[in-house]
């Protein structure tokens, strides 16, 4: 039966899917009918992609539409049939093919990815793991303004077993410099943050005297205020820790301990968690020192505003 009343929450997503209601073809056409943009955004809201559906169809809302239909391989302009029917039937676990997803920061962390077309490592019952650094995220997976030069970001080992996305580590750290290098750079365009993305550059050796995971490969880095790019596989941007075996506590100073390398905060958490998860890595194994691990580097406020947890 054709469903076109508004006595179900999703009568008009009904009416789209069963063609009752033509599809619309664009977002100023969603935005046109309040109705059926709230409907919509109510159902997005069950993927984890919106917050507090109220029918004002703006940029936030369209990209959550589009970020659906990238996760659904659907390429309709607008809504119509098809992705109406899409929202209607898929159940929020099965929005990606191939993991089994509860909305969780792992979850939310495979969708970030996902998007972004980055790698995944997916075989976690033969250790694969994806190392996933969240720049100033507390361990809660929430924003914490990011102050820099301080302990403020995550270090997180993101594990894929039975399709299953989680964390089997979140560790305080900081994937930018401290305040003297960032004042006394060791280049003359001016000290790296690494770039937010994935790289795949990272093998395990020596940090001076750390066992660590070494830079063997090309990355991206932004160089001081004018935050200028460049791009190459000797700036020795390693994977290391302090000296520190229970290491500072949130938002204290970063000190020397970074002049743009990725710093686990704790050495015990590095050398006893970190590490061994790093060497447990079946393509580690399978090239003990040679492989390349993967690394992904998210900025934390634009996690949240994709993906509010």
């Amino acid at each position: 039966m054709t469903v076109t009343s508004t006595e179900n929450s999703h009568s008009l997503l009904y009416g789209l899917a069963n063609g009752s209601i033509l599809q619309l073809q664009d977002d100023e056409a969603i935005a046109a009918n309040k109705n059926l943009a709230q409907q919509l955004q109510s159902r997005l809201q069950d993927f984890w992609l919106l917050n507090s559906p109220d029918g004002l169809w703006g940029a936030k809302s369209a990209r959550a539409l589009t970020a659906y239909k990238h996760f659904q391989n659907i390429t309709e302009p607008g809504i119509g049939s098809h992705t109406a029917a899409s929202l209607l039937n898929t159940q929020p676990t099965n929005l990606i093919s191939g993991f089994h997803l509860n909305g969780d920061w792992p979850s939310r962390t495979v969708m970030w990815m996902s998007l972004h077309n980055q790698h995944l490592s997916t075989n976690g019952n033969d250790g694969e793991i994806n190392i996933v650094y969240f720049r100033g995220l507390d361990h809660n997976g929430q924003w914490n303004g990011n102050q820099p030069f301080v302990w403020n970001d995550r270090r997180c080992v993101l594990v894929i077993k039975n399709q299953i996305p989680s964390f089997v580590g979140n560790w305080l750290a900081t994937c930018d410099p401290g305040e003297y290098y960032w004042e006394h750079p060791m280049n003359s365009l001016g000290c790296a943050d690494i770039k937010a993305w994935q790289f795949q550059a990272w093998s395990v050796g020596h940090h001076k005297d750390q066992l660590a995971l070494v830079q063997t490969g090309d990355i991206t880095v932004l160089r001081g205020e004018e935050r200028v790019p460049d791009t190459n596989n000797n700036f020795y941007v390693d994977q290391h820790t302090t000296d520190n075996p229970e290491g500072d506590p949130p938002n204290q100073p970063v000190k020397g301990w970074s002049a743009g390398c990725m710093v686990g905060a704790s050495s015990n958490e590095h050398y006893n968690e970190f590490m061994p998860l790093v060497k447990a890595d079946a393509r580690e194994k399978d090239a003990p020192g040679k492989y390349q691990h993967w690394t992904t580097v998210i900025n934390g406020n634009e996690f949240l505003d994709v993906f509010p947890l």
